[in-house]
């Protein structure tokens, strides 16, 4: 499943940003065509699901160095980004990370990690999909 949002720069709480209920509302009724007997479906759909939010990553610009971490800064090019934050403000964690990575050497893709700083303001994920 693919989804797409708006209004992500401004907190993403409109009624088409991620903060709204439409991706839960969707798997509801999605889960609700395949089998109306079974009530965890949802649940089920959701615990072996696993999310990525693949919009962008700040890279490190010259002029703004101290907005990063010293050693997490991201490049332009440089390959796709895990990002991680210390107040658990995104879905990442060891095993989502781990995962993530897996695949990109699979592939052969490039990977960098961004540790953004604890002052930044995050997008949160409000559905339970790692």
């Amino acid at each position: 499943m693919v989804a797409l949002f708006d209004h992500e720069e401004v907190g993403s709480d409109s009624a088409q940003g991620a903060g709204s209920p439409a991706m839960l509302d969707a798997l509801t009724r999605i889960t609700g065509c395949f089998n109306h007997s079974n009530s965890k479906l949802l649940e089920k759909a959701i615990q072996r699901s696993f999310l990525v939010s693949a919009d962008m990553a700040h890279a490190l610009h010259p002029n703004y160095m101290e907005k990063h971490e010293e050693n997490h800064q991201p490049k332009l090019h440089g390959g796709l980004v895990i990002k991680h934050n210390a107040n658990q403000r995104y879905a990442t964690n060891a095993v989502t990370a781990f995962i993530f990575r897996e695949i990109a050497e699979r592939h052969q893709l490039p990977i960098q990690v961004s540790t953004c700083k604890k002052e930044e303001p995050l997008l949160q994920l409000w559905i339970s999909l790692p």
